[in-house]
């Protein structure tokens, strides 16, 4: 099976940790959260953006967001006019 295709600027939603606790549980128990695909890194590997106000900090007074790397496997579609839920 192929994993699916992200383009970039794709509305995605991927798994994060909102907490340190859940930082060191297993990943399949992260929250799903808005993102946004900054890069195709490779077929089955994408750079995203996570665009969660509770995952944001501060900086120089403006709000930055984290990146991270998810594969198939940790992404999926984001369904327009659905918030993302954790799961």
């Amino acid at each position: 099976m192929n994993p699916p295709e992200y383009p970039e600027d794709a509305d995605v939603e991927v798994r994060y940790p909102l907490t340190k606790e859940q930082e060191t549980g297993p990943r399949d128990q992260w929250p799903w959260l808005k993102a946004t695909v900054t890069e195709v890194c490779g077929p089955d590997e994408w750079q995203v953006c996570v665009e969660d106000k509770r995952v944001a900090f501060i900086q120089d007074g403006e709000p930055w967001y984290p990146l991270a790397f998810r594969d198939h496997t940790e992404i999926r579609t984001h369904e327009a006019g659905t918030e993302a839920q954790a799961g």
